[in-house]
């Protein structure tokens, strides 16, 4: 981080983390730092500095990168950053209903001048689990510690089991009648995505809402990015209200669709694989992820899940 910090030239001191789940996300004043490393984090980040410069000059809502930045993305070691405009926000937590707008702008895009993937979610959950398979013995050891102790089934057991369910989600999605037409989508559209600026030093509401972290962008079904706020309704104990907001807004109900069961589980396998790698030192992410495989291990639909902190 500091040798990131040193090439953008503030002070590494004043730089706060603010969101870790795939990303380390730092504030640095007057700019943002995502932080990723894996074998795919050079060429995802590669990618998403042209996206987010290509959605910049069609004016698209979406946060922009630190134009201060001669060169970006930003290498250090095994770390790859991609630095982004501070967006100063209201205090009020984003609603559903605040995604509607951006995603409907992002929705009616004809394409891009940027080589985007299609969406495959499944082999992004599987390099998650091939990525535990394959982790450092200390760290593999408080995997298989974490499984046994949490869920009674050792590690290999367990990434089988989410193995098996990625390949029966694929066949399933095979078998799915999408209704819209397949086009630009964000990829992970919650709420959590999504930035509510402040004007000035007054908060107003009506400022234009901002979708964030862009790594997921594909070509894809729409329907797709309807899924997380229905899944906070039903999931995450949304309020229902707020859900219907969103659909009263974009048009939309992904519920009352024959599709919605099948896109629900392969939401579900991709908030259970997304941490998978990662729980070393992150009490409270194992301690989450335990309580929301539990749930789709017994098949419990009614089991409430909490953000991950």
């Amino acid at each position: 981080m500091s040798n990131v910090c040193g090439q953008i030239g503030v002070d590494p001191d004043g730089a706060r983390l603010v969101k870790y789940t795939m990303n380390a996300v730092f504030v640095a004043p007057p700019f943002v730092i995502r932080l990723a490393a894996g074998s795919h984090a050079a060429a995802l980040a590669r990618r998403v500095v042209s996206v987010a410069a290509c959605l910049e000059r069609l004016g698209m809502p979406t946060v922009r990168l630190a134009s201060g930045v001669a060169s970006q993305p930003i290498f250090s070691g095994d770390w790859v950053a991609t630095v982004w405009q501070h967006v100063l926000t209201i205090s009020d937590e984003p609603k559903p209903v605040d995604l509607a707008a951006p995603l409907r702008a992002l929705h009616n895009l004809d394409q891009l001048d940027v080589a985007l993937p299609h969406w495959s979610p499944i082999e992004k959950f599987r390099r998650r689990l091939d990525a535990a398979e394959a982790l450092p013995p200390e760290e593999a050891a408080e995997l298989e510690q974490w499984s046994r102790t949490e869920l009674g089934i050792g590690a290999a057991g367990l990434l089988r089991d989410l193995r098996l369910r990625c390949d029966k989600a694929e066949e399933d999605l095979d078998r799915v009648p999408w209704r819209l037409p397949r086009g630009l989508i964000h990829g992970d559209a919650h709420t959590g995505n999504i930035l509510r600026p402040a004007v000035g030093r007054i908060a107003v509401a009506r400022a234009e809402p901002l979708l964030c972290d862009l790594d997921g962008l594909c070509i894809g079904p729409p329907e797709w990015d309807l899924v997380p706020t229905a899944h906070g309704a039903t999931r995450f104990g949304r309020s229902p209200s707020d859900y219907q907001e969103f659909v009263d807004a974009y048009g939309v109900d992904i519920t009352a669709w024959t599709g919605w069961p099948v896109l629900r589980r392969v939401r579900e396998l991709q908030l259970v694989t997304s941490t998978i790698d990662t729980l070393a030192g992150r009490p409270d992410v194992a301690r989450e992820l335990a309580h929301r495989l539990r749930s789709l291990i017994l098949d419990d639909l009614e089991a409430t899940w909490s953000r991950y902190r």
